[in-house]
């Protein structure tokens, strides 16, 4: 079991994600090792909440970076420059890591 830090406040979005990008709390448990993989902007009026990115997209380090993202963009009839947009559009996985 991995035991929780205390919680920081952050003062802006971009800290906030900063922090999680550089977290290391489940190093020991994952075998590709962590890269949270997310993106989020102050004025995102859309959030995709989906699994814990696979393979590629942890390679990668770009969210839905894979046939089931281009399945989702056609879902939602929005190109890759949309999607990608953080002032448009935050992505989060439930899990961050893989």
């Amino acid at each position: 079991m991995v035991k929780a830090s205390p919680v920081k406040v952050h003062r802006t979005l971009e800290d906030l994600l900063t922090a999680v990008r550089a977290c290391r709390a489940c190093d020991a448990h994952l075998p590709l090792g962590p890269r949270p993989v997310l993106q989020a902007g102050a004025t995102a009026r859309i959030l995709i909440v989906g699994q814990a990115p696979g393979a590629k997209v942890h390679a990668s380090g770009v969210p839905w970076d894979d046939r089931s993202g281009e399945r989702l963009r056609d879902w939602m009839g929005i190109d890759s420059d949309t999607f990608y947009d953080k002032a448009q559009i935050a992505i989060l996985p439930m899990g961050y890591c893989y």
